[in-house]
């Protein structure tokens, strides 16, 4: 029979219960969870790798800095990639993509053409928005703003649209017209 361990401090006569399972479960495997977190993991699946309940992760991540520093860091490295998705987005990128080709003899030809996306409006405004503090200025900035839709100005929309409705208004009546003569 093996002997119990006396308790070497105050604070370590104090716990009661299960051993915490920081030490074994996750600590061995922070780079682990660290890679979870890149890929976008949440509370649930990485607890369920390691073992432990959702509840307690969340306790973990509170009582352990180095949890929390994991989180910051995984968060700025995904923030990393799709910046720099929607950069190459924003410019337009060619892209390598794989076909096949049967040709006349019956012969399969694997080979590889670069495409070409074009520029997305979108992207380039997200993007800016959240990197230059210039164009952040640009966009708040609605003093003297008129607005613009397809190089119109809302008033000359405004007369186009009156224009199209008096013109339907005409074309109504020539139709009832010509069907009252026949």
């Amino acid at each position: 029979m093996t002997a119990v361990q006396e308790p070497t401090t105050a604070i370590e006569a104090d716990k009661v219960g299960r051993p915490c399972k920081y030490d074994s479960h996750v600590k061995p495997y922070l780079d682990k969870v660290y890679g979870w977190l890149k890929d976008g993991y949440t509370y649930y699946s990485i607890s369920n790798q390691l073992g432990i309940d959702q509840d307690t992760w969340i306790k973990y991540k509170k009582e352990y800095p180095i949890l929390s520093e994991l989180y910051a860091r995984a968060r700025t490295q995904r923030n990393c990639l799709v910046m720099n998705s929607m950069y190459s987005k924003a410019n337009g990128i060619k892209v390598p993509v794989n076909k096949v080709k049967v040709l006349n003899s019956g012969d399969i030809v694997e080979y590889t053409e670069e495409v070409y996306t074009p520029p997305d409006v979108n992207a380039a405004d997200l993007y800016l928005r959240n990197n230059s503090d210039e164009y952040k200025s640009a966009k708040a900035d609605t003093s003297g703003v008129t607005l613009i839709q397809n190089n119109y100005q809302l008033p000359q929309l405004q007369q186009q649209l009156l224009d199209i409705d008096a013109e339907l208004k005409r074309l109504e009546i020539i139709d009832t017209t010509s069907t009252d003569i026949e």
